[in-house]
């Protein structure tokens, strides 16, 4: 079985695109939480030391890389992808595990 894994999500919301920002959060959560994902922290950045600027950070821990994955090839968000893309300007999307 893999180790655990954490996904980090950063995001920059188009600020003209407000309806698509929730419509992408609200069917994407559900995938998450589906594919086992349990919420560690949703989070709005207040101040940027070093680096571009992201406005919202997610964490969620998931039992295995592989149920990340899954989860983000699946037709369900695939589906999604066009509404993502309108609703930010960029999104980082990390799967990461324990050093």
């Amino acid at each position: 079985m893999d180790e655990k894994a954490t996904l980090v999500v950063t995001a920059v919301p188009n600020a003209n695109e407000m309806v698509s920002v929730q419509e992408y959060l609200h069917g994407v959560l559900p995938l998450m939480t589906g594919a086992g994902g349990s919420l560690v922290r949703r989070l709005k950045t207040s101040k940027v030391v070093d680096g571009r600027p992201s406005g919202m950070v997610l964490v969620m821990d998931f039992e295995s890389a592989d149920a990340v994955s899954a989860m983000f090839e699946s037709d369900e968000y695939l589906a999604l992808v066009p509404v993502r893309d309108r609703g930010f300007d960029e999104m980082n999307i990390l799967i990461t595990h324990e050093m």
